[in-house]
């Protein structure tokens, strides 16, 4: 991949993969709290740790290229518990230990208050704050609509765990592996999209024989959403992710 466009699609799936769709360590840290159905100042349980090295490990083997910053995270969460399970610590240690707690505890409470709010307003009724009723018109009511909420990474990334899962339970050992072009696959996607149809993420790879074949699907989809042609969502928390095309796709 020519390093002067990190935003190229690659030729092949085995070729490091980067995309600016990537939330940061604090939102992975966020989706592991609400995954475990933690408190905030929980972050640095050993089970947030486990799993976070694991969405590492993860993504390392999808190709995708991590930011250094996901590294750092994942060193602090590592050092926090080294002194914890420590026998017999210092006072230096222990107030340095305290210390890296309470700062990344600081960093994510503000960091979950800021996402919030930033929710909130997106979520407000456009109505009244970009678009006004003229003087006498009256409102027109409005048809209830289901609620969606729109995924992230981190929910497609524990979606692929499971279909990698299956596909492991399923895959005959003498099959041969083999490269996909990521290119190939995007076309696929959207024929099956076409025309206001939407699609269960996990139907994606139910024709995908192998790793490679799944890994190429995912990391197209992961590129139609960077460039804003495809939605994944859910209609419920915790729901079946969908995946449609949108209306009003956004060139990147």
């Amino acid at each position: 991949m020519n390093d002067s466009n990190p935003n190229q699609m690659p030729v092949e799936a085995g070729r490091w993969f980067r995309l600016p769709v990537f939330e940061g360590p604090l939102d992975l840290l966020l989706h592991l709290i609400k995954k475990n159905e933690l408190d905030p100042q929980e972050v640095t349980a050993s089970i947030v740790t486990e799993q976070y090295l694991e969405y590492l490990e993860l993504l390392d083997s999808l190709n995708l290229d991590v930011a250094g910053e996901y590294l750092v995270m994942a060193a602090t969460l590592l050092l926090i518990k080294s002194f914890a399970l420590l026998p017999y610590q210092g006072a230096a240690d222990e107030e340095e230990a305290e210390e890296l707690k309470r700062e990344l505890i600081d960093r994510l409470l503000e960091y979950q208050r800021y996402r919030e709010a930033a929710f909130k307003l997106a979520e407000r009724p456009m109505l009244g704050r970009d678009v006004f009723v003229a003087p006498g018109e009256k409102l027109e009511p409005q048809a209830e609509q289901v609620p969606i909420y729109d995924v992230s990474i981190f929910d497609l990334v524990e979606a692929l765990r499971g279909v990698l899962a299956r596909l492991t339970e399923q895959t005959p050992r003498e099959l041969k592996l083999r490269d996909i072009p990521v290119a190939q696959c995007i076309p696929v996607i959207l024929a099956r999209l076409e025309q206001g149809a939407r699609i269960e993420f996990i139907s994606l790879f139910e024709d995908a024989r192998d790793r490679p074949a799944v890994v190429a699907f995912f990391l197209a989809l992961l590129e139609l959403i960077r460039r804003g042609q495809v939605r994944a969502f859910q209609e419920a928390a915790f729901g079946p992710i969908w995946l449609s095309r949108r209306a009003d796709p956004v060139n990147v």
